[in-house]
């Protein structure tokens, strides 16, 4: 069976997580991938940064030029998800799939960083004839038809549930969210990744939001409750929704998944037809 360190490029993108901002825009510069895992050593991850992430790091440095470490921006960081060198293929797609950013980080049995796998990477092992005839030249079982059925799953899971799904980093940063909650509030597929709690609730519920996420994280879910959202041309959507913590394979909580629907449910079944 194909596993992590088969797949994996061991020359992980990393920086410091008490380096500058100057010396991180020298090291994106240049790397090409977009990303680096910020960590303060081998086994103490802080987070992801990204460009963009990046550039809002250094917009907020041009307001405060006294703070200047990377440490101090981890609100920006996106969070980590970890897999095992051992871990197999299924169970990597899953959780590409499921990751912000769609990519994972390997480690080994200590708990160090060994390599990344990203999306990308995994396509040939789904898509070319050659690699799944090298996997078998290798005595490899290569599961096409389970990774098939893990990827309609997903796809007809999240992306096209008829409800309405997403999830936020600790911060309330909207890390995913499909399409149904994307129509619902009238937002283009994608636009809502990136914005906050802020700008999917009224005012009025901001604090109820944040203690909500506060909730989700310490008891790994919240119960059932009413609220409203935010469409993007400003009416307000009254909904119902229930949330669950989202956790790495240590069973730490890395976001929440919230699954909401609006209290006028025949809206929701007029908007289906798009989701085909």
């Amino acid at each position: 069976m194909i596993q992590a360190l088969h797949i994996m490029d061991r020359n992980t993108p990393a920086i410091s997580f008490d380096a500058s901002v100057e010396s991180a825009v020298d090291f994106f510069r240049s790397h090409s991938g977009g990303f680096a895992l910020v960590q303060a050593a081998s086994d103490r991850i802080q987070g992801v940064l990204t460009e963009a992430g990046l550039v809002r790091i250094s917009l907020k440095h041009q307001s405060d030029p006294l703070k200047n470490h990377l440490v101090l921006f981890r609100e920006v960081f996106e969070p980590v998800q970890l897999c095992l060198e051992t871990e197999e293929f299924p169970e990597i797609v899953k959780k590409i799939l499921s990751a912000v950013g769609q990519r994972v980080f390997v480690i080994n049995p200590a708990g160090g960083v060994t390599g990344y796998i990203t999306a990308r990477m995994i396509l040939p092992y789904l898509a070319s004839t050659r690699a799944r005839e090298e996997g078998r030249e290798e005595g490899q079982k290569f599961p096409t038809e389970s990774i098939k059925k893990d990827l309609f799953f997903f796809e007809s899971f999240f992306t096209k549930s008829p409800f309405m799904m997403h999830s936020v980093n600790r911060d309330g940063i909207i890390q995913m969210a499909n399409e149904m909650i994307h129509l619902v509030l009238g937002y283009t597929y994608g636009d809502l990744i990136g914005k906050t709690i802020h700008d999917l609730y009224p005012p009025s519920s901001h604090k109820q939001a944040e203690m909500g996420i506060k909730t989700i994280f310490s008891e790994g879910f919240h119960k059932v409750v009413r609220s409203e959202m935010v469409a993007k041309d400003g009416h307000r959507v009254a909904v119902e929704l229930v949330s669950r913590a989202l956790t790495d394979q240590h069973s730490n909580p890395i976001g929440t998944m919230t699954i909401s629907r609006p209290m006028d449910m025949q809206f929701l079944v007029e908007l289906m037809p798009e989701l085909l």
